[in-house]
């Protein structure tokens, strides 16, 4: 009988190849999902420090307000508020002066320059 017509032998080489294979598939599936929860778990810590220094930094956007004891408790007075007429149309406004030059640009001439040989 020869050896390389037994069955055998092609069980004994394709097996290892394919375990092989399949332990590789396995492990990098592994990797990629300890490597997500670590990200999760880094970001939630992030956002979390992020949210504690928010709120120990004052708000940018706070507006001083000089009100009396009484404006600040009461009710909003709306009569007190300025109108102011409304712009003009587009059709009706004029150019500003720095737009428009006074006086005309300079007359072209041309003007031949010797070359640089």
């Amino acid at each position: 009988m020869d050896s390389s017509d037994d069955p055998l032998l092609v069980f004994k080489i394709f097996v290892p190849i394919v375990s092989f294979g399949f332990l590789s598939i396995c492990c990098a599936g592994l990797c990629k999902i300890f490597q997500r929860v670590r990200e999760e778990r880094e970001g939630r810590e992030e956002r979390v420090q992020a949210a504690a220094r928010a709120a120990d930094r004052p708000s940018v956007y706070v507006i001083p307000l000089s009100l009396s004891e009484d404006e600040r408790h009461g009710p909003p007075r709306y009569s007190t508020v300025q109108f102011y007429e409304a712009p003009p149309a587009y059709h009706e406004l004029n150019l500003k002066p720095e737009t428009c030059p006074v006086e005309p640009p300079p007359a072209y001439s041309e003007s031949a320059s010797p070359s640089h040989s």
